[in-house]
């Protein structure tokens, strides 16, 4: 085998990237073109990746244009969060509903879902099942729950699955194995090792390699059974949502910093390509304030119900009165000072059954977690989100420094407490050089940016005439790993 440079020299993470051949036979010594290959990230992209990310770039050129309600849906979207579930049908410029990511279960033994907004549970519930769950700090998805919920999804939308296809919008997980193996990289990069020797090492490191996807593919070959064996859908699709976030604001290139319910993502893009090594995950969310608010209420002496119905609807109740009531503070000397000298700041909540909390000086500091600091890798000191979103953009190539800056995108419903965006920046700009110029955005939408970027983009015709879809007879014929080359 050997490396020719590529005369339409595609790029990858900034970087031109190098064409590789193999000789096939002796005589007339013809070469094959076998794919690309990126020496920044040692990432092999074969000749049909590239043109299917040149396709979605092409995509942005024609975006769709997206309407109040569309007549004839044939597309559903499905934005599955930790948290809550956003779903509805492509071409529409919202979701149709947004429901708890859970299944409730009565005495009876009957099961239903919950709309998000919703502050009684309507039913009396013994037994609470979450799509995702936590095993040991990773999340895995519970398969009949996940199944369960999608049979009560496709009735309230009034919709037959057979005749229905669906878009995905996943994201990106947690692996601290990979976590480590990143660190160990670093620590081959400074030492003071013969090149050679860092040369070996490096290549067992990459052949040892478990990339930080691998936890989202298996989830994802999880959700692709359980829609095709369980449901018999006709074709499906996966994409990140911070990627579809990115898309939804016609942007190809930038760093999507999104705040979920468990975690905080941080996932630099350019030109379409997600650049793995420089993608951050931060173990701070919108569920670490509700859990600030849990302590502070048992603090008051409030104690939780043992009532499987009654410790529902409280839990509810705190998280909605998170959204409603909690707010990031500029200044928290300052908002002390406020709170000391007026009542005004001062709210009166009841959680349940005549149970009232005051809410004082919780209402800001419960979000202050949200921008504690944290260590960023094996290597470096703790840092905070700034510090996190700064040190992502490091790790990618310096020419891409000046377009990732230019392009920050804050998404996700940890960022849509009041305050959020004006401290951020605040925090950021005392971080950067003076002379680097940033621009920091989040659009009125971004609890539902990543479900709207799947709405726009599965309805594009280029979409439709690239036949990215993964069919049934596809999925068929290879099983489960044919859903692995969605982006």
């Amino acid at each position: 085998m050997t490396q020719i440079n590529s005369k339409s020299k595609p790029k990858h993470c900034g970087k031109v990237m190098l064409r590789l051949y193999i000789r096939k036979g002796t005589k007339k010594r013809k070469w094959l073109a076998v794919g690309y290959y990126c020496d920044e990230c040692s990432k092999m992209l074969k000749e049909y990746d590239r043109m299917r990310i040149g396709g979605i770039q092409e995509i942005l050129t024609n975006t769709t244009k997206l309407v109040e309600k569309v007549t004839n849906p044939k597309i559903v979207v499905l934005d599955p969060g930790f948290s809550l579930t956003k779903v509805g049908f492509a071409g529409e410029k919202k979701p149709r509903h947004i429901f708890d990511s859970a299944v409730y279960f009565t005495d009876s033994g009957e099961s239903f879902i919950q709309n998000a907004d919703k502050t009684e549970i309507e039913k009396k519930v013994k037994k609470t099942s979450h799509i995702f769950r936590l095993v040991d700090e990773s999340e895995e998805i519970d398969k009949s729950t996940f199944e369960i919920f999608l049979s009560h999804v496709f009735e309230k939308l009034k919709i037959k699955p057979l005749e229905t296809a669906v878009w995905v919008v996943e994201k990106h997980f947690k692996d601290r194995f990979s976590d480590f193996l990143k660190g160990r990289l670093d620590v081959i990069n400074n030492s003071s090792l013969p090149e050679k020797a860092k040369d070996f090492l490096r290549k067992e490191k990459i052949c040892k390699y478990i990339n930080s996807f691998e936890t989202a593919i298996s989830i994802r070959r999880v959700m692709a059974e359980v829609f095709f064996n369980g449901f018999n859908i006709s074709k499906i699709y996966f994409s990140l949502g911070e990627f579809l976030s990115l898309y939804a604001n016609e942007q190809d290139t930038g760093v999507v910093v999104g705040i979920g319910a468990n975690s905080t993502r941080i996932i630099p893009i350019y030109e379409c390509y997600i650049i793995s090594h420089g993608v951050s995950v931060r173990e701070k969310g919108g569920l670490n304030v509700v859990k600030q608010l849990e302590r502070y209420i048992q603090e008051e002496g409030i104690v939780i119900p043992d009532s499987p119905h009654e410790k529902n609807q409280m839990l509810k109740n705190i998280r909605l009165m998170s959204e409603e009531l909690c707010y990031v503070s500029q200044n928290i000397k300052e908002e002390d000072r406020k709170l000391m000298q007026s009542d005004k700041y001062v709210r009166f909540i009841n959680i349940l059954q005549d149970k009232h909390v005051k809410m004082d000086d919780i209402r800001y500091k419960s979000t202050e977690i949200l921008f504690e600091e944290e260590p960023l890798s094996i290597l470096s000191n703790p840092g905070d989100l700034a510090d996190a979103v700064i040190e992502s953009i490091q790790k990618c190539d310096k020419g891409l420094a000046k377009s990732l800056y230019a392009n920050i995108l804050l998404v996700g419903g940890g960022t849509m407490y009041e305050g959020f965006m004006e401290r951020f920046r605040k925090s950021f700009k005392a971080k950067v050089s003076n002379h680097m110029i940033f621009n920091i955005t989040a659009k009125h939408d971004k609890l539902i940016s990543s479900w709207i970027g799947g709405s726009m983009l599965s309805r594009s015709k280029v979409f439709e005439e690239r036949n990215f879809w993964v069919s049934k007879a596809e999925y068929d014929d290879k099983g489960s790993s044919a859903v692995d080359r969605c982006i």
